[in-house]
């Protein structure tokens, strides 16, 4: 069975012709026609006639069936009790739009900033640049005094050490 394309216009060149020969195809239902272009190797092929499918919207709203003999002319139609609805662009967008919808969360919470990508599940506070959230906590941790430092700390400050020496001295568990 050939499949005519629905790309093809019925336009063609001096070398198009060696290839290929017109045939006016006829609804058989609504009777719209149109000529289109058919290859001849297609049609030599064939032990007698070629099944032809014509695609709804590339004559009329009707997808059917032709049968071409080896002179390329039109020996009978068939009507198409059912034609699956396949449109592979159509397919692809309704995955795509699935897989978003399936995402939706995670791509609300996706930040980009050229080519930096952070995910913050919680959106709840103002996005801050990685670098700017250490500077944050360093500066934190700068504001400590010395005795909150001695207390999270002490078992690592050496004993001599001069700047820590009042709180080692009152340190009963350095004793």
């Amino acid at each position: 069975m050939a499949i005519i394309n629905k790309k093809e216009d019925g336009n063609s060149d001096k070398s198009s012709n060696l290839i290929s020969e017109s045939v006016q195809f006829i609804c058989p239902i609504c009777k719209s026609s149109k000529v289109l272009k058919i290859s001849k190797s297609v049609i030599k092929q064939a032990n007698s006639l070629t099944s032809v499918s014509i695609p709804s919207g590339l004559i009329c709203k009707h997808s059917f069936q032709a049968f071409v003999d080896k002179q390329f002319k039109v020996r009978g139609y068939q009507k198409v009790d059912f034609e699956f609805d396949y449109n592979p662009n159509k397919v692809k967008q309704e995955i795509i739009h699935k897989f978003y919808k399936d995402n939706e969360e995670l791509f609300k919470n996706l930040i980009i900033k050229g080519n930096n990508l952070n995910y913050n599940p919680n959106n709840s506070k103002e996005y801050k640049e990685p670098k700017q959230e250490k500077e944050e906590k360093h500066q934190q941790k700068k504001e400590m005094s010395l005795e909150e430092i001695y207390e999270e700390f002490w078992e690592f400050i050496d004993g001599d050490n001069l700047e820590f020496k009042e709180f080692i001295i009152n340190d009963s568990r350095r004793h």
